[in-house]
């Protein structure tokens, strides 16, 4: 009867029809932009997600229109029961309160199905004009929207049982549903009230499925959810009927949802969840070299996260209203590995970047740390007794050498551990590389990297422009190899290096070494020792002894490179195909992308037995003699001041021509282990200066060079390789033109079949 009343009523085909309209609207203007951006060459990758899923998609879209139609069907289900005098027909007739309560909401559900079909006639259109489409991860976000829309109609049938104006019915779903998305800001501070009242949050909930990931933590949401105010209602007419007192009435409700909160606790629990990602690429899923991380971890994993208030960027995302949020971001890792308990620990400490502290005295002008703690406890409406001066951590974490900055320490049972840091820039969390890295760092030895002293080589502790500091161990930065799994050290050469370093680097040197520190060198490398040796202009004779017994030579002189707009002696180095094969990050550096090498020596090289040899870089790949006025390479031994004087080829004086190696790979096997040895011909392409510099026209990819470089000397262990395979949904079968009809299908003929049904249905109704 229920179901008869809805499709009689022209508010519920309204509704549909509405519904039918704005989603075509909205899902063809998506469907156009792809066809417009295809047809004028531009990428359009992973179409799917994009059309369906994404921030922008028709998915998400619906679902923040949902609440605008549930409200408006609900609102009169039972209120106009009782604003009517029907109600006292239906208690007159042979069904339980159960039965009535659970009709009328089968009843929406099945309403619910009629709505999902529109959107279904949109999934028919991307099934058959995407290439390659991702089927199970659109179902898997219509279900979700289905899901919610029962979830909407289960508050409505609630909120109509209150009272018999149908109006009020609706602004009360209306005000439950804010209320949900609410919800997770209240009472944050107390761990297991925050833990119930954040499941109770509707956020995000639908989220997980319409990026193609069902959890049963959120599938039980549904239902519980749904079951908790059906319950409600059932109770609601129990309470009427049987005119029981205020208080029995309220144990009731409060018994149904203690029962419903605590199974909703229970669902959290990371040992009993299970996941299914249904995208093609498994994006919500680790990839496999963090999974094969976590399957070495043992024992329980302890997460301490130190927050700053005085942090100006970080602190607001670990405050205790969002430390559920925060928490979101390991679930992931939780997924494969439950046995990780996140504690949270809150500190106040002046900030020790200056940039920081400036804007901190700027703030708190003339305050103590203990008012300035004060003031912002106050803005922030946080209970200051929460936090502690950075000294109560003292004995767990040097705060003030990670710069007073929101960090985490990752701790196993046997007291080992490694730290996680915030960075700067737009992406202020770490990613799972970074993360995967802090989990293995509790497993594995990973690469220990030594610099070697005593010659004026490059220092790893230097912020000048021609420093490591920034590839090797500045903190706030993402692309820092400290941040990726690599631990530096300095060493000199004058004793035998020692056993734990992996890869040793020698940059620059400017005098000579002694015996005995060759001596030294060579016991590293005939044990399999990794090695990065890098020279610059003008230090070939100190450098040249190092890379003689490998067969290679620095030539005298320098590469020079025609390069519109810069001068003749900034080399823009290529990767070569053959360098493909050492590293992932050597591919990726493709097309336009380039290594900048200001100043750079050549490479010359006569292979010896047992090593094999790979250019990885070269200079300018243009051999003609006449196209050198405009382009191309050569090793110049005449000119030296490219500012006044003018360099030229001159095949007379032995200058070689061309593409010229400026980085070298070697490799062997030995000991049952390859060794590996990296090359190069300028310690400037690394240099603080040269990653942060940018040039006009020149697509520089020389932190990309360093990782790909680390990466192969590391044995491919880390940076952590988290690529996923590209999705193959790259091309739509349609056109311009066809967008037209599509256009007139969805937004004009679909509704008004709509409208015939209601209308047809509605005359024959009317003629009975």
């Amino acid at each position: 009867m229920e179901l008869q009343k809805l499709f009689y009523s022209p508010i519920a085909w309204i509704i549909l029809i509405l519904f039918g309209v704005q989603s075509g609207i909205q899902f063809m203007q998506l469907i156009r932009s792809v066809v417009i951006a295809q047809e004028l060459g531009h990428s359009v990758d992973n179409i799917t997600f994009n059309v369906y899923s994404s921030t922008s998609g028709i998915f998400n879209t619906i679902l923040g229109n949902l609440y605008l139609y549930i409200p408006l069907l609900t609102m009169g289900l039972l209120s106009r029961e009782f604003s009517s005098g029907s109600i006292k027909l239906l208690y007159s007739a042979p069904i339980s309160n159960r039965q009535i309560v659970l009709g009328k909401f089968l009843s929406i559900m099945v309403f619910g199905l009629a709505m999902v079909s529109i959107v279904f006639t949109e999934v028919l259109l991307g099934a058959f004009t995407i290439k390659e489409v991702d089927i199970p991860l659109i179902l898997t976000g219509v279900l979700g929207l289905y899901l919610v829309i029962c979830t909407y109609a289960a508050i409505g049938l609630f909120m109509s049982s209150l009272t018999s104006y149908q109006i009020i019915a609706a602004i009360g779903t209306f005000a439950a549903l804010f209320g949900l998305t609410q919800v997770a800001r209240l009472w944050q501070e107390i761990e297991f009230v925050r833990d119930i009242i954040y499941w109770l949050s509707i956020n995000g909930r639908s989220g997980t499925f319409i990026n193609g990931l069902i959890c049963s933590e959120d599938v039980l949401y549904f239902i519980l959810v749904s079951g908790l105010f059906i319950t409600f209602t059932i109770l609601r007419l129990k309470g009427i009927r049987e005119k029981s007192s205020k208080y029995v009435s309220l144990a009731r409700y409060a018994g149904v949802f203690i029962i419903v909160a605590l199974l909703g606790y229970v669902s959290t629990i990371p040992f009993l969840m299970k996941y299914h990602d249904s995208t093609r690429t498994k994006v919500n899923t680790l990839t496999p070299n963090s999974q094969e991380v976590l399957a070495k971890l043992k024992g329980k994993i302890t997460i301490s996260s130190y927050i700053n208030i005085f942090e100006e960027f970080h602190f607001m995302y670990g405050a205790p209203p969002f430390q559920k949020y925060d928490m979101d971001k390991y679930k992931q890792y939780r997924r494969f590995y439950p046995n990780i308990k996140m504690k949270y620990n809150y500190y106040y400490a002046l900030p020790v970047q200056e940039s920081f502290l400036k804007s901190h005295k700027e703030r708190f002008k003339d305050m103590t740390l203990e008012e300035a703690l004060k003031k912002a406890c106050t803005s922030y409406g946080i209970n200051a007794k929460l936090f502690k001066p950075a000294s109560a951590y003292a004995n767990e974490i040097d705060l003030k050498d990670e710069l007073n900055r929101f960090v985490r320490k990752f701790s196993t049972e046997d007291g080992k551990s490694v730290l996680l840091r915030t960075f700067d820039g737009v992406v202020m969390f770490p990613t799972e590389a970074e993360k995967t890295a802090a989990f293995k760092a509790l497993v594995e030895d990973l690469p220990l990297v030594a610099f070697v002293t005593g010659h004026d080589e490059r220092d790893v502790n230097n912020f000048g422009s021609r420093g490591y500091f920034s590839i090797t161990k500045e903190k706030p930065s993402r692309h820092s190899l400290i941040n990726n799994g690599f631990d530096f050290m300095e060493c000199g050469l004058f004793k035998p290096v020692d056993k734990n370093i992996n890869i040793l680097i020698i940059t620059d040197a400017k005098t000579n070494f002694s015996d005995k520190e060759m001596k030294n060198l060579d016991d590293y490398i005939k044990r399999g020792g990794n090695l990065v040796i890098a020279c610059d202009i003008g230090r070939q004779d100190k450098m040249n002894p190092l890379v003689e017994q490998f067969g290679v030579r620095f030539m005298p002189g320098q590469v020079v490179e025609h390069n519109k707009g810069y001068e003749i002696d900034l080399v823009t180095a290529v990767s070569t195909k053959e360098s493909w094969k050492l590293a992932y990050q050597f591919e990726d550096m493709h097309d336009e992308s380039v290594v900048v090498m200001p100043g750079t020596v050549g490479i010359s090289y006569e292979p010896q037995d047992g090593f094999k040899y790979t250019p990885v870089l070269v200079s300018d790949t243009v051999k003609s003699i006449a196209a050198i006025d405009s382009l191309g390479s050569w090793n110049e031994l005449q000119t030296t001041d490219f500012i006044d004087n003018v360099a030229t080829y001159s095949l007379e004086k032995e200058e070689v021509l061309g593409p010229i190696t400026t980085a070298l790979a070697l490799s062997r096997k030995l000991e049952g282990k390859e060794q590996r040895i990296m090359i190069l011909g300028d310690a400037d392409c690394f240099s603080n200066s040269e990653l942060s510099r940018s040039r006009n026209g020149i697509n520089a990819k020389n932190s990309l060079m360093a990782y790909g470089m680390f990466y192969w000397l590391s044995d491919n262990e880390v940076p952590i390789d988290v690529r996923r395979p590209q999705p193959p949904d790259n091309e739509m079968y349609l056109r311009t033109g066809d967008v037209s009809f599509f256009n007139v299908l969805y937004k004009i003929v679909i509704p008004a079949l709509l409208a015939l049904t209601f209308l047809l249905i509605w005359l024959r109704r009317k003629g009975r």
